[in-house]
């Protein structure tokens, strides 16, 4: 077999997978991808028809054509984000250059030419810009790049979602529900006063949320993230079942040079404080690591990017409450000086004529065998000399939580008019949350404790 048939088998059997795993996902793509329109005129300003132009990003050395119309204008309606080099060309014309144009997901980029009569051999360079003003989108909103949000010490897992505290109209981000119910760690944020509900996250335009809005379903690393697009309002109709905002949320991809980092965060309890009326702080350990690496399996057409990472989150909680006294527990109630215990067989329907238990103390023989058989797995006071009413029992239990989750991305110039890319994410959250009184529950977390495991898979294909 000879090279480029190797590289061809490879590359198909490669995508062939991959798609066969997208083909499982029921999520429609929507758009994720950016926009560079411009209009070709001379010195004069008259339009000019029929000049070439062409967009190559320079990363990866993949290149687009079109050809202005008859006003001078060109469009390019579907470009994967990156960096561009626009050229413009036609006989009689000088060649015209434009370096370094961004163009992001969810964006229009506009570049106007100005030909100056000459030799097609001759080249006019434009290497920098000042940007112009939005002129081709009516939607606000904001682009996060992925270093801003790697370079931040964004709290939940370095949840991207932290950088909607950026985006003008949010509210602070917060995070709902229970450690198993959103073991992910989404985060939630009000956008121009609409409920959390109204918004929609997505990944690489697939839909990333429940249907109900309720919850982000994965959260990609910050280590993995080329850009976060956050439309507030007036953005495009294929977006809708929005009201609030749509994010979309964008990988990295590989490109003609092999680049990798490795990475890791820690933390723990050693500067933490004590709480205030406690006689300990609760321990605290957290530990995320990974790494990114992507490049190309053949130059030019066919590139990869993928990311692991692990998190090991221990979340000490300090528990303070008031747990029945050893006296309580035997019946006798003497200590409660303001309360008198009426014998409830005593008395009548209306509650008249009833005796008090002598000095409050009940008959061992009255205190049911069922309420004594609880009462044995409630511990007892560990804080002494405490008034009564007040915290007389200190307890601590530590939340873990083992993340592991990676992503696969693929990119293909199939053909001159043809892009794939595939992709896979899966997230693995493990929950262990521990109640006060171990197996036997207590007054936290909402009554929730045991041990979950949330397996997220997300599959996607882009084609252009």
């Amino acid at each position: 077999m000879t090279q480029p048939s190797r590289w061809r088998g490879l590359a198909d059997g490669v995508l062939a997978v991959v798609l066969c795993l997208a083909a499982s996902s029921t999520a429609l793509a929507q758009a994720a991808r950016g926009g560079l329109v411009g209009n070709v005129a001379d010195t004069s300003g008259a339009a000019v028809p029929g000049a070439t132009i062409t967009i190559t990003e320079v990363r990866t050395n993949i290149a687009q054509n079109a050809v202005s119309n008859e006003s001078g204008n060109y469009t390019f309606p579907n470009v994967s984000d990156g960096v561009y080099r626009v050229e413009s060309e036609l006989t009689g014309f000088k060649k015209a250059v434009r370096e370094g144009v961004e163009v992001d997901v969810n964006t229009t980029i506009r570049v106007d030419f100005k030909l100056e009569v000459g030799e097609m051999s001759e080249t006019l360079t434009v290497t920098s810009e000042a940007p112009a003003l939005q002129t081709d989108r009516a939607d606000t909103g904001r682009i996060i790049q992925g270093a801003a949000i790697a370079a931040m010490p964004l709290g939940f897992g370095r949840n991207f979602q932290g950088m909607w505290a950026t985006v003008p109209g949010a509210t602070r981000p917060s995070r709902p529900h229970s450690e198993f119910f959103n073991s992910q760690d989404s985060l939630e944020s009000k956008m121009n006063g609409q409920s959390r509900l109204s918004n929609n996250v997505q990944l690489e335009g697939v839909d990333n949320t429940h249907r109900t809005g309720l919850l982000t379903v994965l959260i990609p690393s910050a280590e993995a993230l080329e850009t976060v697009s956050v439309s507030t309002s007036n953005f495009d109709a294929e977006f809708g079942r929005a009201g609030g905002a749509v994010t979309n949320v964008t990988l990295k991809s590989g490109t003609n040079n092999l680049r990798g980092s490795a990475f890791w965060f820690t933390g723990n309890d050693s500067l933490n404080a004590t709480p205030y009326f406690a006689t300990r702080k609760p321990e605290v350990s957290y530990n995320q690591f990974g790494f990114v690496i992507g490049g190309p399996i053949r130059q030019n057409k066919l590139f990869y990017f993928g990311d692991y990472q692990r998190t090991n989150d221990d979340l000490g909680r300090l528990f303070r409450f008031f747990v029945p006294p050893a006296e309580w527990r035997n019946g006798d109630f003497s200590s409660a000086a303001n309360t008198t215990i009426y014998d409830p067989l005593t008395g009548d329907g209306g509650g008249n004529n009833r005796v008090a238990f002598a000095n409050n103390q009940l008959p061992a023989g009255r205190i049911s065998p069922i309420a004594r058989a609880i009462l044995q797995n409630v511990p007892m006071p560990n804080l002494p000399n405490q008034p009564l009413g007040q915290p007389n029992f200190e307890s601590s239990t530590v939340r873990e939580r083992r993340t592991d989750q990676f992503d696969i991305k693929l990119n293909w110039q199939a053909s001159s008019r043809d892009q794939l890319s595939p992709r896979f994410s899966f997230m693995r959250p493990v929950v262990f949350d521990p109640s006060p009184y171990g197996i036997y529950g207590g007054p936290a977390n909402g009554g929730f404790s045991g041990t979950g495991t949330n397996d997220t898979y997300v599959t996607g294909l882009n084609w252009t």
